[in-house]
Parts: C-alpha cells; sequence; structure tokens
C-alpha cells in the first residue's frame, strides 16, 4: 500500500480492512441482474408450477438472497391480493401508458388553442 505524503491524511496507516481482506465482495463496476429484485420477480413468474416447487426445495429460505425473498414473498401475496399484484406488475413490468385530458371542463385551454391555430 502507497502511504499518503501527508501522514496525517493516512486515514488506514496499517492498510487492512476493505476488499483488501474480502476480494469476493469487490465490484467489477457493473450492475449484476440476478441481484435485483425485477430480474427475480420476472424469473419465478415465468416458471411453471413444478419448476416453481423444484424451486424451492432447491433454494430454502437459508440459501436465498433478499431479492429472491423478496420476489418470492411478493408472488405468494400476489396470489391472493390483487391491488396487490397490479402495484408489483406495473413497477417490473412498467406501468401502462395513460392518455391525459388537455382540456378544462371539456373546453380547450386557451394557449393550447392559439398554438393549434397558428400552425395552419
Amino acid at each position: 500500500m502507497e502511504k499518503a505524503k501527508n501522514q496525517n491524511m493516512n486515514r488506514n496507516p496499517t492498510g487492512k480492512g476493505g476488499f483488501g481482506e474480502r476480494p469476493e465482495d469487490r465490484s467489477n463496476g457493473r450492475w449484476r441482474k440476478e441481484t435485483s429484485i425485477s430480474y427475480q420477480y420476472n424469473r419465478l413468474i415465468r416458471m411453471n408450477i413444478e419448476e416453481f416447487k423444484r424451486w424451492l426445495i432447491e433454494n430454502p429460505e437459508g440459501k436465498r438472497t433478499m431479492a429472491q425473498e423478496l420476489a418470492y414473498q411478493a408472488i405468494v401475496k400476489a396470489r391472493t391480493d390483487l391491488p396487490y399484484l397490479k402495484e408489483v406488475t406495473d413497477r417490473t413490468e412498467g406501468r401502462a401508458a395513460q392518455s391525459i385530458d388537455m382540456t378544462s371542463g371539456g373546453k380547450p385551454i386557451p394557449l393550447l388553442d392559439y398554438v393549434k391555430k397558428s400552425k395552419k
């Protein structure tokens, strides 16, 4: 480890700790899709029932990542709670496009009406 020019600035004089002791925790700067909730949710909802049951056996609670656990819990809850299913689906698949009414009480907004007339 290279020492700081000003020794007062060396906050870790022994050079221990951080990723030097645990290189497996070091990130290469790239996002891993496997660690995201939406990836796990999409993966689980595309399984058939038999695959899902097998996944539960192969991934007991102590072995699952938090993303897997949250996705699993979301699927379990969504089976019986329609508003929850809508919310989770909107967040993972994206909310459907919604049109916007650009009127004021059914009457055109004056500024927009002016822009339409000037284009003609």
